[in-house]
């Protein structure tokens, strides 16, 4: 069942209202605490423990240091980042799956990017991050010898969002305002140390152990494509093909099956997207599968085959379906980079007028983006090469022929030896994707390699250093909301994706365990960093909010001399205010400004 943002915000608004009318009534027990639908659980037990646990008080304020400077920066990087992010929401308010409301609560099920096939791993993984958060608060207390006076859990309602250690005020007030910091500082240093932890773990030998099975691994299926017709399903692995000229002989080796199946595939060719920039100027009416597709008048059923009508002549006549038959160039339509070597080499390029399609390049016939990327991947640095293009003249409505030469640059940012030519390619041909089976490859090989820690490239052929890769393995579960490349997200080894999947053969009777023992290391990593990260946003009453008022107070101490608290207040609830509203613009704006 589906509920509006306002039914949740009146349904949190009256579950406030009870709650606190059941305080006034004594009706709730005085060790739990609420304000508004979040409650705290207190209990004394346990602070033996931590008096054990801190007796190496030199090696703790150590670490203690070190989180400091760590919650310290991503105190600042969360603070820039809300900020950014609610500007962003106000200028773009789409709603999307990323900014529904639902989607920024950790409960698996309720948030569709974290399934209940891996809630044993999320909450595990919870489960640690909020151990070692407040135990680092908890110890870091007794090494500035500040008293415990209670420890517990958080809840909104009735589900758990957190644990916490309570500090007695006194005895924190007469510790060292560097040593407060340190304490507020030990629970982030510790979530930031246990997911670098894991993710190497992960990278290393767990990762390690892990392989993909040969075939085309089936993430999706097309509607109306020649791979439902055949019987085709999510989690297939498509094994020994046999192409012939329209049908095609598959076997198949489904998930949870012992069985090899064998299918008969009759292609045929469908649309599955279409550039607005590009020279076919119907869209909507040609998408999907049962247009008719002829090219020069001759029918055509297989990708191969268009192809191979189109590789002789740069401009044909393509009809589909129904819609009037147009004379359009055939390559890689793609746009010019600012700075890039084409775009110095020929400012009158800049901007174009539309998209350019690039059909021919030093007499190498292009005739999709992958021809285009394959030739550059080829070439290096400092080479000519001579470009035959079409572009749209607005004067005269047409595309027009043209040829211009360009001698590559270096990739940017990029260790890799092929030329930059400087363009953005489009996918399919002249931004049309055409399609003859109906199948959505799931990018197993591409997520293994992410979790591997292996050398990998963009598709534009550049090197993705070690942390843009481990920022990458951070967005996995949202990975298919924010990528234009990929279309699913990774929550890790999963029976959806398990089929795609293998594990070394000294290691094959036991490949459940690797799996499992990924999936926690996984979960538990990417839980503790964002766990981290959320409490080094700079508002009470998160650890951000505490470490950010003893900083304005050591600032107004040194410039003043002496305290002056209402100078901290104000500053710190302005600060505090602009993150809630941030927060809360983040969250729930998409919904409400769009309508």
């Amino acid at each position: 069942m589906e509920y509006s943002i306002w039914t949740i915000l009146w349904g949190v608004l009256i579950y406030s209202i009870l709650i606190r009318w059941l305080e006034q009534k004594d009706i709730i027990p005085k060790y739990i605490r609420s304000q508004g639908p979040i409650h705290t659980i207190h209990t004394e037990k346990g602070r033996k423990l931590l008096e054990k646990l801190a007796a190496a008080k030199g090696l703790w304020r150590a670490w203690g240091n070190i989180g400091v400077i760590v919650a310290s920066l991503m105190m600042v990087a969360t603070f820039v980042l809300l900020i950014s992010s609610a500007f962003m929401v106000i200028q773009n308010p789409t709603p999307t799956a990323l900014s529904q409301p639902r989607n920024v609560l950790i409960i698996p099920g309720v948030n569709e990017f974290l399934p209940w096939k891996v809630a044993l791993e999320i909450f595990l993984g919870l489960l640690i991050g909020l151990v070692v958060h407040e135990g680092g608060h908890g110890i870091m207390c007794r090494v500035e010898k500040i008293k415990v006076k209670s420890m517990g859990i958080a809840l909104f309602a009735v589900l758990p969002i957190g644990a916490f250690v309570e500090p007695d005020e006194n005895s924190r007030k007469r510790a060292s305002r560097i040593g407060q910091i340190r304490m507020f500082s030990g629970g982030v240093a510790n979530n930031f140390l246990v997911a670098i932890v894991c993710f190497l773990l992960l990278f290393g030998p767990i990762a390690g152990g892990i392989g993909v099975e040969e075939g085309i691994a089936v993430g999706g299926i097309l509607p109306g494509s020649p791979a439902e017709q055949a019987g085709i399903i999510e989690g297939d692995r498509l094994i020994e093909v046999e192409k012939g000229e329209r049908a095609e002989s598959w076997s198949i080796e489904r998930k949870n099956s012992d069985e090899v199946l064998r299918i008969t595939m009759d292609r045929e060719i469908g649309i599955i997207g279409v550039d607005g920039n590009g020279p076919y100027k119907h869209r909507d009416s040609v998408t999907g599968y049962g247009n008719e597709l002829l090219i020069e008048g001759e029918k055509v059923q297989t990708i191969s085959g268009l192809k191979e009508l189109i590789g002789a002549n740069d401009v044909v006549l393509v009809q589909i379906g129904d819609e009037e038959a147009q004379h359009i160039p055939m390559g890689a339509l793609v746009n010019l980079v600012e700075g890039g070597p084409w775009m110095e080499a020929d400012e009158t390029q800049w901007p174009p007028f539309g998209h350019i399609v690039v059909t021919e390049i030093n007499g190498f016939r292009v005739i999709d983006s992958e021809g285009l990327t394959g030739f550059l991947r080829e070439s290096t640095p400092g080479m000519v090469v001579e470009i035959k293009y079409y572009e749209f003249l607005e004067s005269e409505n047409r595309w027009g022929e043209a040829k211009h030469k360009v001698q590559l640059g270096k990739r940017p940012n990029s260790e890799i030896g092929s030329g930059f030519l400087g363009v953005i390619s489009s996918r399919g041909i002249s931004g049309i994707e055409f399609d003859d089976i109906g199948i959505v490859e799931y990018p197993a090989e591409t997520y293994l390699q992410i979790l591997g820690g292996e050398d990998i490239e963009t598709p534009n052929g550049e090197q993705v250093s070690f942390g843009a890769r481990l920022m990458i393995a951070l967005q996995l579960p949202i990975l298919g909301a924010t990528s234009d490349n990929i279309s699913f997200n990774f929550a890790g080894f999963t029976a959806d994706n398990i089929n795609f999947y293998s594990v070394d053969n000294s290691l094959e009777n036991i490949d459940w365990i690797v799996f499992k023992l990924a999936n926690i290391l996984f979960w538990t990593g990417w839980i503790n960093f964002n766990l981290g990260l959320f409490n080094c946003i700079p508002t009470a009453p998160l650890d951000g909010g505490h470490i950010l008022r003893k900083y304005i107070e050591i600032v107004t101490h040194r410039i003043s001399k002496k305290e002056i608290p209402q100078r901290v207040n104000f500053v710190c609830r302005g600060i505090s205010g602009i993150m809630v509203v941030c927060l809360f613009i983040a969250i729930f704006g998409p919904s409400i400004f769009s309508g």
